[in-house]
């Protein structure tokens, strides 16, 4: 279970908090107003938890794509599309 401790004490004792999280690979729960509302992890952890979620949701969204009969190439090009219908509503222009 990860350690919890407030947000004024992550600012006041900042160089020991990486210290923990780094040396001794603690994963620490930074609560602002007795909210948990980040975490700070090792970035070994930070990087696996990352590459976990990534073959996971690629994996749906293979399965999801071969539930409507998309080839690869017809859902990158699908999600280009929609890249750019995004970016335009966003900024107004194509990236």
């Amino acid at each position: 279970m990860p350690a919890t401790i407030t947000a004024t004490e992550a600012k006041n004792r900042f160089g020991e908090v990486i210290r923990r999280v780094y040396k001794n690979g603690e994963t620490l729960i930074v609560e602002r107003g007795g909210l948990p509302v980040v975490v700070i992890m090792p970035i070994q952890e930070y990087q696996a938890t990352r590459e976990e979620y990534f073959v996971r949701f690629s994996r749906q969204l293979g399965q999801a794509a071969e539930r409507q009969g998309l080839t690869e190439e017809q859902l990158l090009q699908e999600l280009e599309e929609d890249k750019q219908s995004v970016y335009q509503e966003t900024y107004g222009a194509e990236t």
